[in-house]
């Protein structure tokens, strides 16, 4: 059966399928009893724009849709409830295109153990919970190209043990909350794609916890419930890594490592360097010491961390972020640090010669977010000519942007990769003297 730009009002469903096939393209439905609009059983149901009409789909007191053991594709229209449910799931799903909302309850419920769902693209918005996931076992549930609108609670809810695999066509951002919320718990289900999940913007509405990253070494990359409350480590020549609630991983500078955590940090160097021992800072200047081994451990405190790896000899040019620059100064101190730190007390005298002529009362950054707003805001804040979007940077925070932008403009600092800034990697004192080096050559700054 196939219904084009039909227009019904009824206390009861305007279509109960059952064994069979409905087409319905466009039209307006409106139920005012405590029936679905759509009631599916074990059969198939196809909802399309029609030619006069996107198609418009109300229920009150009940779901739009109530699909059991049967096959629903959604690629048009709008559905809203007054009820606790706008799509009542317990079969397979395609959701292609339109809008789904439920202001006092949940837009899409799926539970029950009886097919896949694929959520490709569409608008769930306006309701208390975006996509309600529980007891579905087995079942494959894919979240591709949806966006998530205005829904005041959470746009993911995760019933206990049950995961949701995020593809990387999904680019906007979700609020998830679990019912079982621990140290490790996984969120999102293993995925061989690489690279991708952990630029997605995934936001924990358990309080205490954020949304953390694991990559194994066999490349498979998930999410999972992490402690909040922590801080950074910055590892320079040097992998650090932890047990965070999901197995041991590598840290980077965007994960949080709870007060406490045991932090192994193993020196990375150039092929046929000889390790000297460690640098070792936290952010509260009370000495960390750790060893003359080059793989060292440590608790991790309720501050941020500096390790570094020492070295000298090795076939390595300088991570220099800026081009060299043009002062005896500054050259001399880049030629100690092309040995890494065979002569580091020259390199910390020669940096601290450096910014008493050039730098003085200037505070050191000490990472990528901090040089380029330093040296942005003392070239007195200069409009970039386009504000970029960085994949890292969130977008409401515009002074970094504009900062991050112009300084790549002028030739200052590049992106570490395609549409990313890395704003908390480490910045040695070196580089910093280096780009404000730069930036007094190209008198951008005085």
């Amino acid at each position: 059966m196939t219904l084009n730009d039909v227009t019904a009002t009824s206390e009861e469903p305007v279509i109960l399928n059952s064994t069979g096939t409905v087409n319905v393209n466009g039209g307006n439905f409106k139920t005012t009893g405590t029936k679905s609009c759509f009631v599916n059983n074990s059969a198939n149901l196809t909802i399309d724009k029609g030619i006069t009409t996107v198609g418009t789909f109300v229920s009150e007191g009940a779901s739009c849709i109530n699909n059991s053991w049967g096959q629903v594709r959604i690629n048009g229209g709008s559905f809203t409830t007054d009820a606790g449910i706008a799509v009542k799931n317990c079969g397979g799903l395609r959701l292609n295109g339109g809008t789904v909302e439920a202001p006092k309850g949940t837009a899409i419920d799926i539970s029950g153990e009886s097919g896949d769902v694929q959520l490709n693209s569409g608008t769930i918005r306006n309701s208390v919970t975006g996509v309600r996931v529980a007891d579905a076992g087995d079942s494959e549930i894919d979240l591709k190209a949806v966006t998530f609108e205005n829904n005041t609670d959470d746009d993911i809810s995760l019933g206990k043990d049950q995961q949701i695999n995020i593809k990387k066509s999904f680019v906007g951002t979700a609020k998830i909350r679990v019912d079982d919320p621990a140290r490790g718990r996984q969120i999102t289900t293993d995925n061989e794609d690489l690279s991708y999940q952990n630029k997605l913007k995934l936001f924990s509405k358990n309080s205490g916890y954020i949304i953390g990253y694991k990559r194994g070494d066999d490349g498979v990359e998930y999410r999972y419930l992490a402690d909040a409350n922590g801080n950074i480590v910055n590892a320079v020549n040097a992998k650090a890594t932890a047990d965070l609630g999901a197995g041991e991983q590598e840290l980077d500078t965007a994960t949080v490592v709870p007060e406490h955590t045991t932090v192994t940090v193993t020196a990375n160097l150039p092929e046929g360097a000889e390790f000297l021992g460690w640098s070792a800072v936290r952010a509260d200047g009370i000495a960390l010491k750790l060893g003359d081994d080059q793989t060292a451990h440590f608790e991790m405190p309720g501050c941020n961390v500096t390790v570094e790896a020492l070295y000298q000899g090795g076939n390595v040019d300088i991570d220099n972020p800026s081009g060299s620059g043009s002062s005896d100064v500054v050259a001399g101190i880049a030629a100690v640090a092309l040995t890494g730190a065979a002569a580091w007390g020259i390199y910390e005298a020669g940096t601290g010669i450096y910014r008493v002529l050039n730098m003085p009362g200037v505070p050191m950054p000490s990472n990528r977010a901090g040089l380029a707003t330093l040296i942005w805001e003392k070239a007195g804040c200069p409009e970039p000519q386009t504000v970029k979007s960085f994949s890292d940077i969130d977008d409401a925070d515009l002074h970094l942007r504009q900062a991050a932008s112009w300084m790549e403009e002028q030739g200052l600092m590049d992106d570490v990769k395609e549409n990313e800034f890395r704003p908390y990697r480490y910045v040695t004192k070196l580089q910093t003297c280096l780009v404000w080096d730069k930036a007094k050559e190209k008198s951008l700054i005085s």
